[in-house]
């Protein structure tokens, strides 16, 4: 019965997210430059198609002189573009790796400055779920009217919050393929738009909207100041919102990684420039005025299409890509929590990698974090919005800066333009920083510098405590030497006694060699000679470490590697112990699990509790004795 029940479990487990897949087929799991541009450019894709509206709902405050300046502020920010995309396309190329801001600014301003990086991207990663879905959802609202009440549309907030997480959960080529069609068939109809567009406007001329309606709600009469420009070019420039997402995920790419990062890169970079550049054009043609419900593009779809069937597509797409674009972070805010993982600043748990050789956890918590923000919100957009933003551009600020400083120390080739090109990037970004918080402070900006230095407090205090955690179960020389001569002792109690004669066996799982691992081959090995240490081997970089510091610590008992291609090290632990009990050797087998007490209660959520639930589950066997073996820390004891 429990096999069955167990079969139908896996059965209905693969249904849903697909069949496990194997780690050395990582390779085959990874994304090209074409898998790439959805996966990590949707939510750039989608941003630039709203920027022209930020850009006029500022610039009109001058009255219809804002039209004039337009253009302008969109090639500042086509150059701020050129700058983004040549820091990162460094950051790429000197860390293979990933982590984009978080590993330059870790790396070049100090550990501080990466957390802070760290945790800038991390809320902004939430943000962008939660704002891309709830815009998605509002714009929908026209078409489905029983979604404007706000208990339906959170409640559809959330179902298409799920949907993504379960699509990311499948592995990022299936989100690739599946996002594929409506991301390139709304960049295809971007294209004819613009495309059409200028050459209507080249051939015919041109006839303003408002001139054309009797309407123009724009005064003629205005002043343009340079605040008023600072706030569009700032609005501007939330075109570029998860434009780091490729710089931190770049081991999510096909070998030869980096180049294809790049090139994804500068794909998107092309793409939102003359993306912006052609939109801003025609807004500022037609002379368009952004409104509640009828946004730049949609004008510019009526006027140059009509209501035809490339309208109907390219707004359709347009609705499409906003939800898409919340699966940019699906892709990047895991990855960068594996990164923080791999430097103890997260919990060790956001390195392990899922079924689907995508690292599940994250994935899971940015599932149940955006869903929170959009219950506690109601899904309203524009009570998140000014939260928005003002993370990405902590980390283009610190990138920048970081590179510049690492760029102005090295003094390579051509090290000026390199530094010109960072500290153009980095002071620029810093500048729009300090616009999106003056301009949005009141607004709800104010949460944002709130939570982050909190973020930043709990990321070293986690640090913390996996250094204190790390220094009380190293293994010193003292504790290996007092092993050797407890087993010397006991080996010569037992000279006299056939190892045969022993029937009972003791498996003690090992992750890694520590205090708490010696103590618990030292309680074994008391027992009986019939000890193994058993290491599942989930990670081979972790499994290639273990087997090196056994050999140099010189440990007696025999260390046994079961093979586990699937990641799936209880169930491996588990189909070994079977085997063990099959061969009908030993009366008795007995499970030693080691078990670090913590100093304090809440410290076990840095913990995955794979001990718990390997007791948990060896409890329904019958024949298999358990037993804990603790390790209190010194300082535990102390206090």
């Amino acid at each position: 019965m429990a096999n069955t029940n167990k079969l139908l479990w896996l059965k209905i487990r693969t249904t849903i997210f697909g069949h496990p897949l194997a780690t050395h087929n990582a390779e085959e799991a990874k994304v090209g430059v074409s898998g790439g541009i959805p996966v990590f450019g949707s939510d750039i894709i989608s941003s630039q198609g709203y920027a022209p509206d930020e850009i006029l709902y500022i610039l009109l405050l001058a009255g219809s002189l804002g039209f004039a300046y337009i253009l302008k502020v969109s090639f500042t920010i086509v150059l701020l573009v050129i700058s983004i995309f040549l820091v990162y396309r460094k950051a790429i190329q000197k860390y293979p790796e990933g982590g984009g801001s978080y590993t330059i600014a870790k790396a070049y301003l100090g550990d501080t400055y990466g957390l802070i990086a760290g945790a800038s991207l991390t809320l902004d990663y939430v943000l962008t779920v939660a704002v891309s879905v709830s815009s998605a959802i509002e714009n929908l609202t026209g078409i489905f009217p029983w979604l404007a009440s706000t208990p339906h549309k959170v409640i559809a907030d959330c179902l298409v919050i799920i949907f993504m997480a379960w699509v990311n959960l499948r592995g990022l080529k299936e989100s690739a393929k599946l996002f594929a069609v409506p991301v390139y068939l709304y960049i295809l109809t971007m294209a004819i738009l613009i495309g059409t567009g200028l050459t209507e406007i080249f051939t015919h001329g041109v006839t303003p909207a408002a001139a054309a309606t009797g309407h123009q709600a724009a005064s003629s009469a205005g002043e343009m100041t340079w605040f008023i420009l600072a706030r569009a070019f700032a609005g501007g420039t939330t075109a570029l919102t998860g434009f780091e997402a490729v710089s931190n995920g770049v081991t999510a790419f096909k070998n030869p990684a980096q180049k294809r990062a790049i090139h994804t890169l500068f794909i998107l970079a092309v793409i939102v420039s003359a993306g912006l550049i052609g939109l801003t054009y025609l807004a500022g043609a037609y002379q368009l005025e952004p409104s509640e419900g009828n946004t730049i593009l949609n004008q510019l779809g009526i006027i140059i299409f009509g209501r035809t069937i490339p309208y109907f597509v390219l707004m359709g797409t347009a609705a499409a890509i906003l939800i898409i674009a919340s699966s940019t972070p699906y892709a990047g805010l895991p990855i960068l929590l594996s990164l923080m993982a791999r430097d103890g600043f997260t919990p060790r748990y956001f390195k392990n990698l899922g079924d689907r050789l995508v690292y599940s956890v994250g994935i899971w918590t940015l599932f149940f974090v955006s869903s929170f923000l959009i219950i506690i919100f109601q899904g309203d957009t524009h009570m998140m919005l000014p939260l928005y933003a003002i993370g990405v551009f902590i980390s283009f600020t610190l990138t920048g800066a970081g590179l510049a400083k690492n760029t102005w120390q090295e003094k390579g080739i051509k090290w000026k333009s390199d530094f010109a090109i960072f500290s153009f990037g980095g002071i620029v970004s810093f500048l729009v920083l300090i616009v999106f918080i003056t301009t949005k402070f009141t607004q709800g900006a104010w949460i944002i510098l709130l939570i982050m230095p909190l973020l930043v407090f709990i990321f070293r205090g986690i640090n913390r405590v996996y250094r204190g955690e790390i220094q009380n179960i190293e293994v010193t020389r003292e504790a290996t030497v007092d092993f050797h001569n407890y087993v010397m002792k006991v080996k010569q109690r037992r000279e006299h006694v056939e190892l045969t004669d022993y029937k009972n066996k003791i498996i003690v799982p090992v992750y890694d060699l520590n205090l708490i691992v010696l103590k618990t081959l030292r309680y074994a090995y008391a027992l009986t000679p019939q000890v193994s240490a058993v290491h599942i081997a989930s990670d081979p970089k972790r499994t290639e470490k273990l087997l090196k510091h056994w050999a140099e610590h010189h440990i007696e008992i025999p260390l046994e590697i079961v093979e586990s291609p699937y990641r799936a090290m209880v169930h491996d632990f588990l189909n070994y112990v079977d085997n063990v009990e099959k061969k009908g050797e030993f009366e008795t087998i007995t499970v030693a699990i080691p078990e670090y007490v913590p100093v304090k209660l809440w410290h076990n959520i840095l913990h995955n509790q794979t001990g718990q639930l390997l007791k948990l589950m060896l409890l329904l066997r019958k024949s298999i004795l358990v037993t804990s073996v603790p390790y209190h820390p010194e300082t535990n004891e102390g206090a």
